[in-house]
């Protein structure tokens, strides 16, 4: 019998794929009662690892919304690498505080009465209280703080976007129509300046957002509009030239984008800028007194205003509650190294090239 011959590259690739495949989908790992909980884990982890590493199309989707629904308000956070959950729940207690300032009591008791399932009647009202005991007392407790995660949980929402360092708090309709994330940030930036904590640990930056459409210079021209006339108002007064009109209020406009090149960064500065009035504002860069982001993040564009940019150190929570010494200290080390200059020739060498 003639002996077969050597299998060509393209053979041995396509061989050894298949046993690869049938190894890692067909074995199972015996399940004895003798071995422990602890080896099973290990063993099945390790399984897992085998797949992962020849066959990487077989790991599970992330389930998290890597887009933020359009029209959301919330706030748009940056913090370190890996603590960008910790960091968004450190957001929404601070900023269910400053919900509770901005909201009257009236409405927040009529949101309570209406989450709840039902009142106590009138009849359980009018009896007396009978003494209770320790534990009950931190059982009524565990359970108040429950309620209240609840309710936080209602108002705010935390939109994963499948980024480093970045991450979305959403605000529900109701909650964003009853006290505006910018006001809201505002505040929260106040305190930080004056008492010099952030009340989270890795927090970085936080900005507030107002609209979030799809990424076009289109849809960025249709939806700033509202924005910015509700944050630079056209506002004539008798008597007032136009150059005392427009040193009064100033604007700027900050772009940035993640995983997204679909519109330029001019084309999606003008489109802002261009809606802005230049009888009643003008542009500073420096020091403007309204900043309007647009961060471009994977499919989506998240619209935005800031009062007082250079006053709260660009919105970035940490650098702002840092002291002068500390922010002065950070400039020298972040500081760009000044170019070099070209070595000078000398004379003995300028001479040697001219012959």
């Amino acid at each position: 019998m003639a002996r077969r011959e050597r299998w060509s590259d393209d053979e041995e690739e396509e061989i050894w794929t298949c046993r690869r495949f049938y190894f890692c989908t067909s074995f199972s790992l015996p399940s004895s009662s003798s071995s422990s909980s602890s080896s099973s884990s290990s063993s099945s982890s390790s399984f897992e690892k085998k797949q992962l590493t020849f066959f990487p199309f077989l790991k599970k989707q992330s389930s998290s919304s890597a887009n933020i629904p359009y029209g959301a308000k919330g706030f748009l956070i940056s913090s370190e690498v890996g603590k960008e959950k910790q960091t968004a729940r450190d957001v929404m207690r601070v900023m269910l505080e400053i919900y509770d300032d901005i909201v009257p009591s009236d409405e927040r008791d009529a949101e309570k009465t209406k989450e709840d399932d039902g009142g106590v009647g009138d009849a359980e009202k009018g009896q007396a209280k009978e003494p209770i005991s320790i534990e009950d007392a931190l059982q009524s407790e565990i359970n108040a703080i429950k309620e209240d995660d609840k309710l936080e949980n209602k108002k705010f929402k935390i939109v994963d976007l499948d980024l480093k360092a970045c991450i979305f708090v959403l605000m529900t309709k109701e909650a964003a129509n009853k006290a505006d994330p910018s006001e809201m940030v505002f505040r929260y930036l106040t305190e930080v300046k004056e008492t010099s904590r952030t009340r989270s640990r890795f927090i970085e930056r936080i900005l507030p957002v107002q609209d979030v459409c799809f990424a076009s210079s289109e849809e960025i021209k249709s939806h700033a509009k509202p924005i910015i006339d509700k944050f630079l108002p056209n506002v004539e007064v008798d008597g007032e030239t136009k150059e005392d009109r427009v040193k009064k209020s100033t604007f700027s406009v900050v772009f940035g984008s993640r995983y997204n090149n679909s519109v330029p960064r001019m084309e999606a500065i003008d489109a802002i800028a261009q809606q802005v009035s230049a009888d009643f504002h003008k542009v500073d860069l420096g020091d403007p007194r309204v900043a309007f982001t647009c961060d471009l993040i994977k499919g989506c564009c998240v619209l935005g205003a800031a009062r007082d940019w250079k006053k709260f150190d660009k919105y970035n929570a940490r650098i702002l509650a840092m002291s002068e010494e500390d922010k002065n200290e950070l400039m020298k080390n972040s500081a760009v190294a000044p170019p070099r200059k070209k070595p000078e020739v000398l004379n003995g060498a300028a001479d040697k090239e001219d012959e």
